[in-house]
Parts: structure tokens; C-alpha cells; sequence
């Protein structure tokens, strides 16, 4: 027997139960006796089971608690943060543009040679040589490099004038500076400004998530919380028919009314039992939406909780009376999303000056600085090198002009549209955050009025209801009267209790628009332990 099945019989019980200990048999020739002096419900809300798919444990879960949860192990913001790790490492990456280089390199060789004439007869010659520097690229677009080099050579001939042995140590410095593409700061930093900006988007679209992901938190709460409340509604308004239905049977039996009166009661109990399944497949279903966004199911147990919401639902509260300017002018300051258009304008920005940077023709400046030292002895040459006793230096200016460079105008005007396509985004974003904010203050003061008038029609529908009951007593009502004042009730009471829930979700909702839903603690605050059961 399904949940919903087995919750219907075990009320079917209790009614029996109520109607069998309060009902009593009266002469036939005593109207009044025949109908009970009550129509109210037999159960209490209170009592009321809630269906559940399974026995298994009861999860008591709060809205600040399950606010926590869901920041702590929703899966979808588990994989979310991990973008801004991504972006930091992207940073890492563009900085180390900046990072020495050291570089080394050590080489052997060996030769011989035939004789020419008397003054090159044949020898044999064997080279070590070996280079150690020092390599930075600079703030200004140039790079650095200084170096040390040694050699030694050896010959097995003598030529005179010229030793059989010889050391080379040579310390030089070098500096290639663009001057006009790839030149400067705003260039040279281009990776380092677009990871910024990048890693700025990233956090501030995360951001975004977390609050996405309260508020659907909150949603859900207050879903399954309608959905468990309006199965209690449900629930009475079954009652209330079976009721019916039982004071009919009652009265062919004492054969005040005809066989077929009772069908328009058994078919109303029908339907009854009917919008019951519904309501009670409703609560399965809200809580697993609300399971799937705050657990993570790591250790296999997600589907076996049974969730009990204990936030109760809060009474009347004003509707913040405040010029949808202001919480607009917030919503500028705070929300995540606009940041993080504003972040992707400051990169299509640096896209730009590179695009535009790469127009230029190419003026490359380089200089070079080099002392050297050649004896026989190794003392010696390493002493001439490091004292510079033979500087040697020159200045280079390198110039290359394309011809049409077509590609990098092109590539220009591309980051020309996409900086405009990005600014016009931006400047969308802003007037649909202002729609939103006012959507939000205009719903939030909407439904304010909705619970007061909501409350008003639950007391007109009972009031009915107690008047077509009355009327039935006495004979001069009629059965469908009774129905449709029952379901008119159990449609008021429902309206007002998803009007009193879509109260709380817009008031969650105004903090969202505004960018401020951020600490669960704030938002979950309300009041615990006088919740739905």
C-alpha cells in the first residue's frame, strides 16, 4: 500500500472512530435528532500525519540551517567554486611574466687541422667554453640580460706569437627596448590586467551563484512548507465531505432522502480524495527538490531523511515603505552580476589598447655592454674581464614597417565592437536591475494586501459554510450549496497560505534583487520550534 493510500485509510479510521463514539441514532419521526449538532472537522491540523515515502529518520531542518547546508554542500556551487581557482591560477600564470630567468650552457670541442704553410702547420686543438646569465623581462616592455662566459682554449702546436693556451672570460650586459609595438607598461601588462579582471568576473559570478542558490534554497523550504500545510487543508476539507456524505447516508436511512442523493456526495468525496494524492505526491516531490539543493550525498544517505521544516510561518508584517530608488541605488553597489559586467568591460578595455598596440610599426632600441679578457693565464683574463679594462659597447635601432597590416586593424576593430557590445550589456543589466527592484517592492506590498484580503475570505467562506450547513439542517439548504461552500473554503484557506509563503519568498526575493542575500543567519532568522509538524 503507497504512502498516500496508507495515510487515507488511517484517517478514514479515525473518522470512524469520531463518527461511531459522537453519532447517535434518533426516532424517525425526529428530524433534529437525525443531524449531528457540529460539522467542524474531527481532527486538528495539529494531528494531522504528514505522508512519506519511506520510514526512515526524521530531519528536523530549519531555514537558517538548511541556508547553511545548501552554502556548504550544493553540489552545483562545489563545482562553481572552482572557477575562481582557476582564474587565481591564470594570475599566477600572467605574473610570472616577470620572473628571472637563469640560464647556463657548457660545450666541449676538438679539431684538427692539416698543414697550410709554415706559418699554419697542423694542430690539434680542444675548446671548453661555458656561459652562466641572468634573464628579466621588464615593467617597460624590454628585456634584460646579463651574462658571464669563460673559455679555454689549447693547441698542441706552437705558433709564434701565439701560446698554446688561452682563457676568453667575457661579462656582458644587453637591453632590448620596443619603443613603439609592445612598448610600455599598458602593453607589457596586458595578461596580468586581463587575469585581474578575469579573476574579479570569476568571484563576482560565484558570487552570484551562492545567492542564486539561497534563494532557491528558500523557495524550496517555503514550498514544502505550503505543500505539508495545504495537505492539512486538504485533509479537512476531506473530512468535511465524508462528514457530508455520512449525514446523507443517514438520512435515506431514516428515508428522509432517496438513493440517489448520496451520489453527488460520493462523487464529492471522490474528488476530495483525489486533490488528497495530489497534495500528498506534492510533499514527496518539494522534498526532494529541497534534499537535492542542500545535501550533498556523499555518504549515500540524502534520499533517506525524512525532512521536517520547523520554521514557522511568521505573522503580519508590513511591507517596507521605502522610494524603490533606494534599494535600485544599493542593488548598483551590490549586485554581483553587475560587477561582474563591470569587470568584463575592464578587460574588453585592455583587450583594446593591445589591439590598438599592435597597429604600430615595430622600433626596437638595443644596447649592449661587454668587457672582455684574453690571456694565457685564467687570473688573468678573469681579472681584465671583471675589472672592465676593455669595454666594448653599441646602440642599435630596429625598425620594421608592415604593409597594410591588415590582420591587426581587423583585430582592432573587433575589440572596438566587442568593448561597445560589452558596455551596452552593462548598461542593460542596469535597467533590467531597476525592473527587477521595482518588480520586488511592487510584489512584496502586493502581497501584503493579498494575506489581509486572503484572511478576510477565509472568514466570509467559513462563515458561508456554517450557513449552508445550518440551512441543510433545517431542510431548506441544498447538498451542493454545502459542496461548493466547502470547496470555496478549502480554496480560501489555500490562497492564504500560499500568499502568507509567497510573503516570505518576496521578502527574501527584495534582498536578492539588491545583491545583499549573502549571510543565511539573516535571512534565515524567523521563528523555530512553533513550525508545521
Amino acid at each position: 500500500m503507497g504512502a498516500p493510500r496508507l495515510i487515507e485509510a488511517r484517517l478514514l479510521l479515525l473518522l470512524a472512530a469520531v463518527a461511531a463514539a459522537g453519532g447517535r441514532v434518533a426516532a424517525q419521526d425526529t428530524r433534529a435528532e437525525t443531524r449531528p449538532e457540529s460539522q467542524g472537522p474531527a481532527t486538528s491540523p495539529e494531528t494531522i500525519p504528514i505522508p512519506r515515502d519511506h520510514e526512515g529518520p526524521t530531519f528536523d531542518l530549519s531555514l537558517e540551517l538548511a541556508l547553511r547546508m545548501g552554502r556548504l554542500n550544493n553540489t552545483d556551487l562545489r563545482a562553481a567554486e572552482l572557477v575562481p581557482l582557476a582564474a587565481i591560477e591564470n594570475l599566477r600564470g600572467a605574473q610570472a611574466l616577470f620572473e628571472p630567468e637563469v640560464f647556463g650552457a657548457a660545450g666541449y670541442g676538438a679539431s684538427e687541422s692539416p698543414t697550410r704553410n709554415i706559418f699554419t702547420p697542423s694542430a690539434e686543438r680542444v675548446t671548453l667554453d661555458g656561459e652562466l646569465g641572468w634573464r628579466q623581462r621588464v615593467a617597460t616592455g624590454g628585456l634584460f640580460e646579463l651574462t658571464y662566459g669563460a673559455e679555454k682554449l689549447r693547441q698542441t702546436v706552437v705558433i709564434p706569437g701565439f701560446p698554446n693556451r688561452q682563457y676568453t672570460n667575457v661579462v656582458a650586459a644587453t637591453l632590448v627596448q620596443p619603443l613603439l609595438r609592445g612598448a610600455w607598461s599598458d602593453y607589457t601588462l596586458r595578461d596580468v590586467q586581463s587575469s585581474e579582471a578575469q579573476l574579479a568576473g570569476a568571484r563576482r559570478r560565484f558570487e552570484r551563484s551562492v545567492q542564486d542558490t539561497l534563494l532557491a534554497v528558500v523557495r524550496a523550504y517555503w514550498e514544502l512548507v505550503f505543500a505539508r500545510e495545504n495537505y492539512r487543508v486538504v485533509v479537512q476539507s476531506l473530512e468535511l465531505s465524508l462528514e457530508q456524505l455520512r449525514i446523507t447516508n443517514e438520512r435515506i436511512r431514516v428515508r428522509e432522502l432517496a438513493q440517489r442523493d448520496r451520489v453527488a456526495d460520493e462523487a464529492d468525496v471522490a474528488r476530495r480524495r483525489e486533490e488528497l494524492l495530489a497534495a500528498a505526491n506534492l510533499i514527496l516531490a518539494r522534498e526532494d527538490a529541497l534534499r537535492r539543493l542542500v545535501f550533498h550525498n556523499d555518504d549515500g544517505t540524502m534520499w533517506g531523511k525524512v525532512l521536517r521544516p520547523v520554521t514557522g510561518i511568521p505573522g503580519d508584517q508590513e511591507p517596507p515603505d521605502v522610494d524603490w530608488r533606494v534599494p535600485a541605488q544599493v542593488a548598483r553597489l551590490r549586485r554581483p552580476d553587475l560587477m561582474a559586467l563591470q569587470a568584463d568591460v575592464l578587460l574588453a578595455e585592455v583587450q583594446l589598447r593591445t589591439a590598438e598596440n599592435e597597429v604600430l610599426p615595430r622600433l626596437d632600441l638595443s644596447g649592449t655592454f661587454n668587457a672582455s679578457g684574453i690571456r694565457s693565464e685564467f687570473s688573468n683574463a678573469i681579472s681584465d674581464a671583471g675589472d672592465l679594462q676593455f669595454p666594448d659597447w653599441t646602440l642599435r635601432l630596429e625598425m620594421s614597417v608592415p604593409v597594410g597590416n591588415t590582420a591587426a586593424v581587423s583585430a582592432r576593430e573587433r575589440a572596438r565592437l566587442d568593448l561597445e557590445r560589452v558596455r551596452r550589456q552593462l548598461y542593460s543589466k542596469e535597467l533590467d536591475v531597476d525592473r527587477e527592484v521595482r518588480d520586488a517592492v511592487r510584489e512584496v506590498r502586493t502581497l501584503a494586501e493579498r494575506i489581509r484580503a486572503a484572511k478576510e475570505t477565509v472568514r466570509l467562506a467559513e462563515t458561508n459554510l456554517d450557513t449552508e450547513q445550518q440551512k441543510l439542517r433545517v431542510g431548506i439548504g441544498r447538498i451542493f450549496d454545502v459542496q461548493k461552500a466547502n470547496q470555496d473554503l478549502r480554496e480560501a484557506r489555500s490562497r492564504l497560505l500560499r500568499n502568507q509563503l509567497d510573503f516570505q519568498i518576496a521578502r527574501v526575493n527584495l534582498l536578492y534583487v539588491q545583491g545583499l542575500l549573502e549571510d543565511p543567519a539573516a535571512v534565515g532568522s524567523g521563528t523555530e520550534g512553533t513550525g508545521p509538524r
